[in-house]
Order: C-alpha cells, then sequence, then structure tokens
C-alpha cells in the first residue's frame, strides 16, 4: 500500500508542488453599521483560518470571531432518549438507552463534555435486557460540533437502521479514564445537518490493485486544499457487501477509518479534515470484487467571520498562510450574545495568488529573442568559419 501512495504522491508533487497561496477579497459596502456575517468561501476555511485578515481603508485590521453553522446551536431540536445505563469503568462508558416508542433509529447523537482525545464506540440492541445483538461494529468517532459556552461537544453514531427496544453503546477512548456523557438523543429535525457547501472535487480516478487487493481513489483535478465535514459515497453494487476504507493524506499521512456498507447510507461524517491533492481514499477488497463507484461528493461545513462595519467604509479580506494572524480580540467574549441570524454578507472579487509567482516584467536587451538569436546565428557562423578553416589545413599538409 505505501508503495503505492510513494507512486501517488511523486506524481501529485510534480504536479501541485508546495507553493502557498495568497488569497484577497473586497467585502460589500454597507449601509447601517452593525454586526454581520460574513460567508468565506470554503477555499478560504481550507488555507487554514488562522491566516484570514480584515482590514479597513486605513489599513487597520477589524476584530471579528469565526462562527459555523454548527448543528450544537440546535440543541433544542435534540429529543433526549430515558437511560437505563450511564456507568464508567477504567476507559469504558457503558450506556443503555430505551426506545421506549420501539421506532426506527439509524444515528444517536451524544453531547459530552469536551475532551482532546480519540473517541470510539460500539452498538448492540436488544429487546429483553437479556438477548444482545450487534448493531454497530467498533467505529472511531469524530467531533461533530461544539458549544464554547457550556464546554460540551456533539458526537454522532450512525448504525444500520433498526426498532430494538434497547440499544446499548459502548464508548471508549485512548486514555485511562472515562468520557463525560451528558445526554443521548435523536435529532427532530433533519435540516440540522443542512448547513453544508458542496465541494466540486472534479473527476476521480480509479485504481484498482489486484496485488494488494485494494482500490485507490484519487482526485487530481483537485487545485487547493479543503477542510471536508462529510462524504458522499454512491455505490453501484447490488449484491451485500462490507469493506473497510481508509481516508489518508499520503504526505502528511493524517488518516481516518471508515466502513462502506450496502445497509448504510454510505455517508461520511468527519471533523474538519483537510482534504488536498494528495489525498487518496483506499478501499480493501480482501477476496471480494472491486466496488462499482458512481460518485464521490465531498462537503464543507459553512463557517463566517462575524464583524462589526462601519456604514460607508471600504474593507478587504487577505489571507497569506506565512503570515498567521492573532485573534486576540475583545469581540471574541461577546460572541454569545451577537446573534447567530443577522444579515449575511459575501464576498467580493475573490482571487488567489501563488507566492512563488514572479511578477512580470520588461525583458532586458540581452534578454530580447533578436538580440539571442543574432548571438546563435554569429556563434554558428564562428563554427562554421573555424571548420572551414581546419579543412583547409588538412589539405595542405596532404
Amino acid at each position: 500500500m505505501k508503495q503505492h501512495l510513494l507512486i501517488f504522491a511523486l506524481l501529485l508533487f510534480v504536479q501541485y508542488g508546495f507553493g502557498q497561496t495568497i488569497w484577497k477579497a473586497e467585502l460589500p459596502a454597507v449601509e447601517k453599521s452593525d454586526y454581520y456575517n460574513v460567508e468565506l468561501n470554503q477555499e478560504l476555511i481550507g488555507a487554514g483560518l488562522q491566516y484570514l485578515k480584515i482590514l479597513d481603508e486605513n489599513d487597520n485590521e477589524t476584530p471579528y470571531f469565526i462562527r459555523s453553522a454548527d448543528p450544537i446551536r440546535e440543541i433544542s431540536s435534540v429529543e433526549n432518549f430515558d437511560l437505563i445505563n450511564n456507568t464508567t469503568k477504567d476507559s469504558l462508558n457503558i450506556i443503555i438507552v430505551d426506545n421506549k416508542s420501539v421506532e426506527n433509529l439509524n444515528r444517536f447523537c451524544i453531547i459530552l463534555q469536551q475532551a482532546e482525545t480519540r473517541k470510539y464506540a460500539s452498538v448492540r440492541g436488544s429487546n429483553d435486557l437479556k438477548q444482545w445483538y450487534i448493531v454497530k461494529q467498533e467505529t472511531r468517532l469524530s467531533e461533530f460540533a461544539k458549544q464554547v459556552q457550556e464546554n460540551t461537544e456533539m458526537l454522532i453514531i450512525d448504525f444500520p437502521q433498526g426498532n430494538y427496544r434497547y440499544y446499548e453503546i459502548i464508548l471508549w477512548n485512548d486514555q485511562i479514564s472515562p468520557l463525560d456523557v451528558l445526554k443521548v438523543g435523536k435529532i427532530k429535525n433533519s435540516n440540522i445537518y443542512g448547513n453544508f457547501t458542496e465541494i466540486d472535487p472534479g473527476k476521480f480516478v480509479i485504481e484498482n490493485n489486484f496485488d494488494d487487493k485494494n482500490t485507490y481513489l484519487s482526485f487530481p483535478d483537485l487545485k487547493y486544499i479543503y477542510c471536508i465535514n462529510k462524504i458522499e459515497f454512491s455505490i453501484k453494487n447490488k449484491p451485500d457487501y462490507y469493506r473497510q476504507a481508509i481516508l489518508i493524506d499520503s504526505l502528511s499521512y493524517n488518516n481516518y477509518r471508515f466502513h462502506l456498507s450496502s445497509r448504510d447510507e454510505n455517508t461520511l461524517s468527519i471533523n474538519d479534515f483537510f482534504f488536498t491533492p494528495q489525498t487518496f481514499i483506499i478501499i480493501e477488497n480482501q477476496n471480494n470484487p472491486p466496488l462499482v463507484i458512481d460518485s464521490v461528493k465531498l462537503y464543507g461545513l459553512c463557517r463566517y467571520a462575524c464583524i462589526y462595519l462601519e456604514a460607508g467604509k471600504k474593507y478587504n479580506m487577505s489571507l497569506n498562510s506565512k503570515d498567521p494572524v492573532s485573534t486576540a480580540y475583545d469581540i471574541e467574549y461577546f460572541r454569545n450574545e451577537i446573534p447567530a441570524d443577522i444579515p449575511v454578507l459575501k464576498l467580493k472579487n475573490l482571487y488567489s495568488m501563488p507566492e512563488n509567482v514572479v511578477p512580470k516584467r520588461e525583458p532586458t536587451l540581452l534578454e530580447r529573442p533578436v538580440f539571442l538569436w543574432s548571438v546563435i546565428i554569429a556563434i554558428g557562423i564562428l563554427l562554421v568559419s573555424i571548420c572551414v578553416v581546419m579543412i583547409k589545413e588538412m589539405k595542405k599538409k596532404q
């Protein structure tokens, strides 16, 4: 596998290199001095918002903070289940959810105190609390959203649809202490997941390698780095299938493991994975025939710069990945008091400029084609003259 990744990486390195990019844009003028949400393009988010700077017409920094279309804000749309059990042991959390109405379920959302650790989960189902059945094998979870004020985070567990009366969720992490689980619920409003922007990765290339029994998906048309929060796979296979897969960046080796199954929607929710031109998806086929993949769709979470703009003033945005910005702005302390439903502005005239581009200049006399060709012709005539003289000298000696 590593051999193929290195080959792919070398090819893409030749194509893309390591050049950094400077982004620039204008903010639209406003008629009223107030707070606004400035929608940030996915290219900017992928380039790194820690480098984002907003300047007024006098080149003074203008304070802002980043807010996203987080589902955690819709916490009122989460209906909590009764928990029959919520115990801990070492690094394990054992939770039993009571699905009293025996309704069809395929997703749990778990609210817990923020913890910087790798988190994993498995799910079992039962109708009598005695006989348990596997519902979801071990899977790694990603933090889906954070709520700064209450220091909580949301985890999402997707699983094949079922209607067991009871569900057992086992959570564990890579530390010696358990997680602090507060609630387990279901999301009543499906639009909570609608705050994404689709990113066009272009055509993807599939290579089925029968030596290592893997399928490799690469995205050679991708031009920029994107911050991905959701991936959707469309697979045509009719027979049932269950394949382990990995999302991996061949240069940084940042990776995320998941599975594809005929019993799932094959939609992957992931927390801020930076998808680069060197990113690949590897599907482990084992002894099975390769999957027929129809499409791969990428999505990024919508993000905004919340900023106070003065009427009649001009503002510009710049992002330079070699120029980190200290965002220790006072406005950060008031983020929870500024409404989320304020007017949204879109950036104007967004463009990128590679840092390694040399500005155009007029060629000097020595660089002009006429001069260069004159020198080449003169050297050619000189060489011909030398050859003629040498031939004549050789004939005289003979």
